[in-house]
């Protein structure tokens, strides 16, 4: 066992037969970890007009292009969350030109701020009170973006854009997610990949086989009857909302199948397939009036990297991110073929 000097840190794990402690970071002896989530583009068939030719240059180009428009004319770039105040905008992109196996690559640097903040303040040598148009951001979110085109013969190729979106320990998952996303939506003009349930049915079906399934149940309904008796006659609205999570291993693909027709018991329902660093995501959820039923596919690949403290000062250098998610892109296109 190591001796750490000084440990910032740490969490106690009780279990029915023992007690473990769990160091999370130490100031002389410490691994740090980047999640690197990894989505796609739509499968885009050969449009005539958009490339020139079905190249991975080309491809390249039309990212670039997109990207110099924005930084000519900042276009204001926003996302604000459901019933939320604050909004989180794009000021800049910078890109950079790598290779990896003699295909073109993209580093995206994307700066990017939350504003409309009205609550909450900053102190360095004395408190600062956020207003409505001071801006809290960062300038290092970086995605790096892999070509790929699929067919040999130039007038009926398919093509798509792999994101490697880098998640670095000093920001939120959901929130350099977002930035990603809004980058691609709003600036590249291109859609995040959702699949078809027809083609994932097909695809388990081939699998015969879930080695991991994940499945998130939330439910919210009236309840008026639980309600103290005191009080019981002043009640207007009474609601009780129950959530429940569950992990399965080994599930034949038909059973699968029966549970998606199972429409019943929940607002919401979140189910994962998970195969190594490869996860299946199906969203389903009833809107406000209970009749309009939404399902969302989604295909994540998730990945880490690790370092010591002794390259902590390099976390956001350009040639240390490439290196990195060019390990992660090697270990995507082995699980992929």
């Amino acid at each position: 066992m190591g001796v750490y000097e000084k440990v910032c840190f740490a969490y106690i794990e009780v279990s029915n037969n023992s007690t473990k402690i769990v160091v999370i970071m130490s100031e002389n002896n410490s691994n740090h970890k980047i999640k690197v989530p990894i989505f796609s583009s739509e499968m885009i068939e050969n449009e005539k007009g958009m490339f020139e030719e079905a190249n991975y240059l080309s491809m390249i180009k039309f990212i670039k292009d997109k990207i110099d428009k924005f930084n000519q004319h900042k276009p204001i770039i926003k996302k604000s969350k459901f019933n939320k105040v604050k909004e989180t905008q794009i000021a800049n992109i910078e890109y950079f030109d790598f290779d990896f196996e003699s295909v073109p690559t993209l580093l995206l640097k994307i700066t990017a701020f939350n504003t409309n903040l009205i609550d909450g303040f900053v102190e360095i040598d004395t408190k600062i009170n956020f207003k409505k148009n001071h801006k809290l951001g960062s300038e290092t979110n970086f995605v790096l973006i892999y070509p790929s085109i699929y067919g040999d013969d130039s007038s009926s190729f398919k093509y798509q854009w792999k994101f490697f979106i880098y998640d670095d320990p000093t920001k939120e998952t959901y929130e350099i997610i977002s930035i990603a996303k809004l980058v691609c939506n709003k600036i590249l003009y291109i859609k995040i990949r959702n699949l078809k349930l027809e083609n994932i049915i097909k695809e388990i079906r081939e699998e015969k086989i879930l080695e991991n399934m994940e499945v998130q149940l939330s439910s919210f309904y009236e309840n008026s009857e639980e309600n103290d008796i005191i009080l019981r006659k002043y009640v207007i609205t009474s609601k009780i909302s129950k959530s429940r999570k569950t992990k399965y291993e080994n599930i034949p693909s038909e059973k699968f199948e029966d549970l998606l027709a199972e429409k019943d018991d929940f607002n919401r329902r979140i189910i994962k397939l998970i195969k190594n660093n490869r996860e299946l995501r199906i969203t389903e959820e009833r809107k406000n009036d209970l009749n309009k039923f939404s399902q969302t596919i989604e295909e994540i690949f998730n990945t880490q990297i690790t370092f010591d403290n002794s390259n902590i000062i390099r976390m956001f250098e350009n040639d240390f991110i490439v290196k990195n998610l060019n390990s992660v892109l090697t270990e995507f296109i082995k699980e992929s073929k």
